[in-house]
């Protein structure tokens, strides 16, 4: 593979403001700020109105990967077309009304609820309200916050994250997140109970991110992949703490005290108190879609690269700003799907092919619940035992080089030898996530693939600086972006040190790289909770 040290380390000058190349080996060719930020740039521009699934904004997206994906003589992933059409539903639901007991709680201010249900109208008269502790139904890990009680036709209210966080308890990894933690899990959960509405009391902490994040990303319309029979409550949704502490001093019940008996061992307590609920939803059938292109190799074995094209649209209640442009989250990702395409191209050039080929598939509706990539693992293109692996990027380093790189969920495959070996030619070094309360095995597109059995990779940037000057631009950086998480300001900066997005997506080029040429297949470590698909030519 060539490559094009001066030209490159020249581009990141003029890009981002750089004076030096970045650390480590030389750049593939195809990978270089200028290109990259372009890309970054167009995807999250106000044109692209903040690309919500099914509007105008995913037209132009669309329009945009399948010409750059052209440009670049990429084969269509479908079929002959770029794109999977993924039919949803939408539903944006206009809560007027949640009593629970004597408490009249707020839209927006103290609580989000939302019809999960296609339905126009939804009515809830004097249910029962019964705590849940975290509301985990698992009995082979000696939990059951559900045992002993019937939550048929009542509302559960339930701790955000899972037993671990508070406690340490390894039955749920420590610190770390499980998928108990996981909002949807939650909620899926308390639906098969049979719990009519649903709600998770937010904590900043436990949930890792601040309740300005719930406003935003339930406060508009959502979406579902259309047709799916899995039970439904008839309304799910956050409240805030003080509305809960509210909520429990209403029962007589010390909120402090309660919720840290619930992490000790399961809980479920009557909040004796009777919900109401008014909710009137504009439902609407729609598609969005997947868009996929593929570099072909010698066979139909495929390692698969996969990013996010959505966000969260606009909010014109939001006079001063009310595009969600989305730049870190996730164009960021979208554009090294590109880059990525670019720098690999020249593998593939020629008589000699490597063994594998590589795809590139950006999902819809990530930001709905994993939605695109769900439904793709339910229609692969490419069958599920031919897939290699999933690498997966979401909000790439726009903070400069580091020293480090961090794998999200440590020690769950043997992807890790290939990534560690990528990291040594840049003299860098691969960490653990030093925050895995955040659960962010379980938050993004590559979860799907790895519930499914395909060994899935999910990094995020380093947090050690590669020297003073890094550091201090990584300083100001932070604090200008803090809050910036699903919200109007995640927008592109001219300034940005793109150094650190770039020399990660070499790794990942040397990563796709080291898995197109072997025959050696990726596997799970013991004691990750998947395994792969008994139909994979191992």
């Amino acid at each position: 593979m060539k490559t094009r040290l001066s030209l490159i380390a020249m581009s990141l000058m003029l890009a981002s403001n750089a004076i030096a190349a970045v650390p480590g080996d030389d750049l593939s060719d195809g990978l270089n700020a200028k290109s990259y930020g372009q890309f970054v740039k167009t995807l999250s521009s106000d044109e692209f109105a903040g690309r919500l699934p099914a509007t105008q904004g995913e037209t132009k997206t669309l329009a945009y990967l399948t010409e750059q994906f052209k440009r670049l003589g990429l084969k269509p992933g479908f079929g002959d077309s770029y794109l999977q059409s993924v039919p949803l539903v939408a539903i944006t639901s206009h809560p007027s009304a949640l009593t629970l007991g004597k408490l009249k709680l707020a839209y927006l201010h103290d609580m989000v609820i939302n019809s999960p249900k296609a339905v126009a109208d939804t009515q809830i008269n004097n249910a029962d309200v019964v705590f849940v502790g975290y509301g985990i139904h698992a009995p082979k890990l000696g939990w059951d916050d559900y045992k002993g009680i019937d939550v048929k036709g009542k509302v559960v209210v339930m701790l955000v994250n899972d037993p671990g966080y508070a406690t340490g308890d390894q039955r749920f990894d420590g610190k770390a997140m499980t998928y108990y933690g996981r909002w949807d899990y939650k909620f899926d959960e308390a639906a098969r109970q049979g719990a009519v509405g649903a709600l998770i009391i937010h904590q900043t902490a436990p949930a890792s991110y601040p309740w300005s994040v719930v406003e935003n990303s339930w406060g508009g319309t959502r979406y579902g992949l259309a047709g799916e029979d899995t039970p439904k409550s008839e309304f799910s949704g956050w409240i805030t703490e003080a509305a809960a502490k509210k909520l429990f001093a209403q029962a007589g019940l010390n909120f402090d005290k309660t919720t840290a008996a619930a992490a000790k061992a399961p809980l479920a307590k009557s909040l004796k108190a009777k919900a109401s609920v008014t909710i009137q939803s504009d439902v609407k059938n729609t598609e969005s879609h997947n868009v996929m292109a593929v570099l072909p190799g010698q066979t139909d074995e495929t390692v698969i690269v996969t990013a996010h094209w959505d966000h969260l649209g606009t909010d014109p209640s939001h006079k001063d700003d009310p595009i969600y442009n989305g730049a870190m989250d996730n164009a960021t990702g979208t554009a090294g799907l590109i880059s990525l395409a670019q720098s690999l191209k020249g593998l593939y050039e020629g008589d000699h092919k490597p063994h594998r080929s590589v795809a590139f598939l950006s999902v819809t509706a990530e930001e709905q619940g994993l939605l695109g990539s769900k439904y793709y693992v339910q229609h692969p293109a490419i069958p599920l035992g031919k897939t290699v692996a999933d690498l997966n990027m979401d909000s790439l380093n726009v903070f400069g080089p580091t020293k480090d790189m961090v794998v999200v969920g440590q020690g769950k495959t043997s992807l890790e030898t290939q990534l560690t070996a990528a990291l040594k030619k840049q003299g860098r070094v691969l960490v653990p996530n030093n925050r895995p309360e955040a659960g962010g095995y379980y938050r993004s597109d590559h979860f799907n693939f790895a519930k499914a059995g395909v060994p899935a990779l999910y990094t995020g940037g380093g947090s050690q600086p590669w020297d003073a000057d890094i550091a201090k631009y990584r300083a100001m950086m932070q604090k200008r972006l803090k809050g910036c998480y699903h919200n109007a300001c995640d927008e592109y900066q001219d300034d940005w040190d793109l150094r650190g997005a770039l020399s990660d997506l070499q790794v990942y080029h040397d990563v796709i790289e080291a898995l197109a040429t072997s025959r050696d297949w990726p596997s799970w470590q013991p004691g990750a909770e998947f395994s792969r698909p008994a139909q994979a030519t191992e």
